[in-house]
């Protein structure tokens, strides 16, 4: 292999030699060199191009000027340096581009989803039931109902207490938009963070209006003073409030007595509320031991007569009452009865439901055994059976099978009409009289009532008087659809009261 000398003039190569530069550097090489000592490039393969092409152009030195020195191209220059790389700050600016592009559409993504109208209402009323960050999620149609917390708490205190209603005005909200009272309306207010759209729920605020009877009374809005009576037959209008659940009180002194009428309303429109101040004297007629209560609030326990005397009370319309009674079973409630001014001075009687009346148990208990005399004293038409018949059931022409649940198939009923026919077949029975007595009724749950009855058994023998007197209860219910019939489910084991013979 020779060395060649870069750029060497023509008149410096040896006689006889042909000069060659590589064809792809442009350096020159010697006819018996296989690779490029510049750049390592194979002139093996290059080889036959390079003949053809010198055989087809030859070259000839000017005639004017020396061979110019053979320079490789710029080209060829920038193909064999290495690309220089990229300076840290460089990188460090190209990082923070694509990380802002990241975060940008992260940014876009989430507000979408965020603030969208179905996500907006899920956050708005799990707030309204919470009660927290009111003033971002109300509006008003009116600039004179300020979106203050004070303002909108009325409306938090409502739903959070009537969870169904709130449930209700989620899904009208969502389907069209607006409740059906027309209160609240659900749309689009603006902008959040300039690009996503702002809901809201639009308040239509209420008027109500409250009056009261006395000259001087004080009226009171959730417990801060709104005004003063100036006359007997006072009328003030109030609002604009939100809809929602408030606290109504007028107080004042009538006839020597300090007088509060206080009470929670559902305020959704337009309504008058009376505050007048007047007292009721009422006495309620319930169970023995039962709690009664006004309005929610204990008034007091029944004695052992059922009754109750509620003495001068703030009078009010809103005066509700009801009673509990702690049954076997559990708790039950009576009927809510709702006070008239008109009661003022009368017995209200509190009832349960499903419960029998003292009257009714005892003419129920006493056509029992009514049925069960007859049967005992003569028998039905199986009378000429012997003494092994164990047929249990009565006259079919008797209607003793009504008084149970499922008729002759009633347990209790088999073992009553067994009774009766062994009292009419006892040889040493002259005759049997059955005399009852009902001594109490109480509720129990699911509209059954338990009657506590007596029976005073006499047999009469030839020169005697038997007398035993047993004591049961029985489990009666409400015939079908409630259509005031009764029927016994069970008979309690008896406990006997007393057992004498007399002498006839």
């Amino acid at each position: 292999m020779h060395l060649v000398k870069y750029a060497a003039p023509a008149n410096d190569q040896p006689a006889g030699s042909a000069t060659s530069f590589c064809p792809n550097c442009g350096h020159p090489v010697a006819p018996d060199d296989t690779f490029c000592q510049n750049c390592g490039y194979n002139l093996a393969d290059a080889q036959p191009t390079a003949n053809a092409a010198q055989s087809a152009t030859p070259q000839e030195p000017s005639a004017t000027s020396p061979q110019s020195k053979i320079e490789p191209t710029a080209g060829s220059r920038q193909a064999s340096q290495p690309r220089k790389p990229m300076s840290k700050k460089n990188k460090r600016i190209w990082w923070s581009l694509g990380i802002l592009v990241v975060l940008i559409i992260a940014f876009f993504v989430w507000g979408n989803h965020y603030y969208s109208r179905d996500a907006t209402l899920d956050r708005s009323i799990a707030n309204i039931k919470s009660g927290k960050h009111l003033t971002s999620i109300f509006t008003s149609t009116t600039s004179s109902l300020k979106m203050t917390d004070h303002n909108l708490k009325p409306i938090s205190k409502y739903y959070s207490q009537n969870p169904k209603d709130l449930a209700s005005l989620k899904r009208q909200l969502r389907a069209t938009s607006y409740s059906s009272d027309s209160l609240f309306t659900y749309g689009n207010s603006g902008h959040r963070l300039l690009f996503f759209p702002k809901y809201q729920i639009t308040v239509k605020p209420v008027y109500p209006t409250v009056t009261t009877n006395h000259k001087g009374n004080v009226i009171k809005l959730d417990g801060k003073k709104i005004a003063t009576a100036t006359s007997d037959m006072y009328t003030k209008k109030l609002g604009p409030l939100a809809p929602g659940k408030y606290q109504l009180q007028a107080s004042g002194t009538v006839s020597g007595h300090h007088i509060v009428n206080k009470g929670s309303y559902y305020i959704s429109d337009g309504t008058s509320y009376d505050l007048s101040l007047k007292t009721i004297s009422v006495t309620f007629d319930t169970l023995p031991s039962s709690t009664v209560y006004l309005n929610g609030n204990k008034l007091g326990t029944a004695d052992s007569s059922g009754m109750l005397t509620m003495k001068n009370e703030p009078w009010s319309p809103a005066m509700q009452i009801y009673a509990k009674y702690k049954a076997a079973n559990g708790t039950i409630k009576s009927k809510t009865t709702k006070l008239a001014e008109s009661d003022d001075g009368y017995d209200v009687k509190l009832t349960f439901p499903g419960l029998m009346s003292q009257d009714d148990a005892s003419s129920f208990i006493e056509g029992i055994f009514s049925d069960i005399d007859d049967l005992s004293n003569y028998g039905d038409d199986d009378s000429d059976d012997d003494d092994d018949d164990d047929t249990v059931t009565s006259d079919d022409d008797s209607d003793l099978p009504d008084y149970f649940e499922s008729g002759t198939s009633n347990s209790d009923y088999q073992d009553l009409v067994k009774m009766a026919k062994g009292y009419y077949k006892d040889d040493e029975v002259d005759s049997t009289d059955f005399d009852t007595t009902v001594t109490g009724v109480e509720p129990d749950v699911d509209k059954v009532s338990l009657v506590t009855y007596t029976v005073k058994y006499s047999f009469y023998h030839d020169d005697s008087k038997h007398v035993q007197t047993f004591q049961y209860t029985a489990t009666v219910k409400p015939g079908a659809n409630d259509s005031g019939s009764y029927k016994i489910s069970k008979i309690s084991g008896a406990k006997k009261i007393n057992d004498y013979t007399k002498d006839n």
